[in-house]
């Protein structure tokens, strides 16, 4: 323990600038333990601090607990083993506040455990590093970058552990789990690709038997996965990727949201940038030497994953968890090493880092005071286990009050998306079934947020039971939290409102 103080003090004292001193450095030292202590408790007293992760929950819940496939019953452009892991770990820890920065916190654990492989260094300050400089890009959200990130660790692990010990059976192992983190996310594919093209045919580890034993387990990786889809038959599996492609094919960025993507990646890519030429400084490239290779991996890995964070077109700072993770490694082997980048190089990332944990923590105490606001259980109370039809509402409503969803298409922009003009004519074909509940945007009608035919039907046809603005100090611009809930009317119904 003394050990691990000693090297965490003296990390702090090799970042910080020369000119400050000790007594300052002392001060700033606590200073900013005090701000981590903050930033982490502020996760752990909101549900979720991102929606994705609350959406796949969503998917997962109709997955275990209802046994439908995705994505009969809600849809996302997510692969099939996302929704299956999030949703056995709402299992595991159901309805508790700071689930998915408890699972963020388990996985930074096991990924800088399983980053020894690539050389030596603490674990416990690779795992600080980790969460503090994780914040600009969101790293306790529980997105599913850093579930990401730990897969890839744990398969280059095994090929790594496979050359050494010539058991063709690692390879194996690490085949079927590519497949299920390509499953989890498609990007995961393309942050693989050097890395393992790398392990596999550099000159020195290249063996044809090594490349057909991953092969093989990828097969069996996917043949297991959706052995469901293969059982339903029907044209499950076809249905799936369709709906995927069709969905895809539209969601790309604009040309704005792609220049706005490319910019803050670079500008990310810069905070990085020390600890890439530190690397290659302390470790020069030689493909004919095998420590060389090893040391080769994790730059590999950062490289192969830029790429992407640039796909999608949308400037989503989580995406950048692909990179960082593997630079972490390294800054921290560098350490190790006598080697750190320069202390102003490194200034950026640490400046940073500070500004984002106060941003983020000014976020969550938002949050936390939105969803007080919103009677969930209520909610939950009064619709039972009756589906509910959303127009246009953030998904955080069907999580926190479980709630099961009538049409597919939850998520609160995918009908824009797939019909864009023709929207409202879905949610009238939706209407017309007679769904009996309905929950839309808080006054979406008077702010013109719903076409005027679906708010006629809803007139005619339902009676607001529940509605809540939960930013009082803007009436006129409630946020994505405030909502209006409709009953299916009944003829002796009375009528009652909450927050209006």
């Amino acid at each position: 323990m003394q050990e691990r103080d000693s090297r965490s003090s003296l990390f702090f004292s090799e970042i910080m600038p020369k000119t400050v001193s000790p007594r300052l450095a002392a001060g700033l030292k606590y200073l900013l333990i005090s701000l981590v202590v903050v930033y982490v408790l502020s996760y752990c007293v909101i549900p979720f601090s991102d929606g994705d992760p609350a959406y796949y929950v969503l998917i997962g819940r109709g997955l275990l607990r209802d046994h439908i496939l995705p994505y009969n019953y809600a849809f996302d452009h997510k692969p099939f083993g996302v929704y299956l892991f999030y949703g056995l770990w709402d299992r595991l820890a159901p309805f508790v506040p700071g689930k998915f920065t408890l699972l963020a916190v388990l996985l930074s654990g096991a990924f800088v455990t399983i980053g020894r492989v690539f050389g030596a260094f603490n674990r416990g300050l690779a795992f600080v590093i980790l969460i503090v400089c994780g914040a600009i890009f969101d790293v306790l959200s529980g997105n599913t970058e850093l579930v990401l990130a730990v897969s890839e660790a744990l398969i280059l692990a095994l090929m790594l552990k496979g050359i050494e010990t010539a058991k063709g059976s690692l390879f194996f192992l690490a085949g079927c789990l590519s497949a299920l983190a390509v499953n989890v996310n498609y990007l995961a594919g393309v942050c693989l690709l050097g890395p393992e093209a790398l392990l596999l045919l550099s000159p020195g580890w290249f063996r044809l038997s090594r490349c057909v034993m991953v092969f093989l387990g990828v097969i069996v990786g996917l043949v297991v996965l959706f052995s469901p889809y293969l059982i339903v038959g029907h044209g499950a599996l076809q249905t799936y990727f369709s709906m995927q492609r069709s969905f895809l094919h539209q969601y790309s960025g604009a040309l704005s949201d792609r220049l706005q993507c490319v910019f803050w990646m670079m500008v990310y890519l810069g905070l990085m940038l020390p600890i890439l030429l530190g690397w290659i400084r302390r470790f020069p490239v030689n493909l004919a030497d095998e420590a060389s290779r090893r040391s080769m991996i994790l730059p590999v890995w950062f490289a192969s994953s830029f790429p992407a964070t640039l796909l999608s077109g949308h400037p989503y700072q989580h995406y950048f968890i692909l990179c960082f993770a593997p630079a972490t490694l390294m800054l921290v082997i560098l350490f190790r090493e006598g080697a750190l980048p320069p202390r102003l190089a490194l200034m950026p990332l640490w400046v940073s880092s500070v500004f984002f944990m106060g941003t983020e923590v000014k976020r969550n105490v938002s949050v936390a005071l939105y969803t007080s606001r919103v009677d969930y259980a209520q909610i939950a109370r009064q619709v039972g286990h009756a589906k509910v039809l959303d127009i246009r509402t953030f998904h955080a409503v069907f999580y926190l009050s479980d709630l099961k969803p009538f049409d597919v298409y939850l998520f609160s922009d995918h009908i824009d998306i797939f019909f864009r003009q023709n929207a409202w004519k879905r949610y009238m074909q939706d209407l017309q079934q007679h769904p009996s509940y309905v929950v839309a945007p808080y006054m979406g009608c008077e702010r013109h947020e719903v076409e005027v035919p679906v708010c006629q039907w809803l007139q005619d046809h339902y009676t607001l039971t529940y509605a809540v603005n939960v930013r009082h100090s803007h009436k006129n611009k409630p946020n994505k939290f405030s909502l209006s809930l409709y009953k299916l009317r009944q003829p002796t119904e009375s009528v009652t409102q909450s927050g209006l």
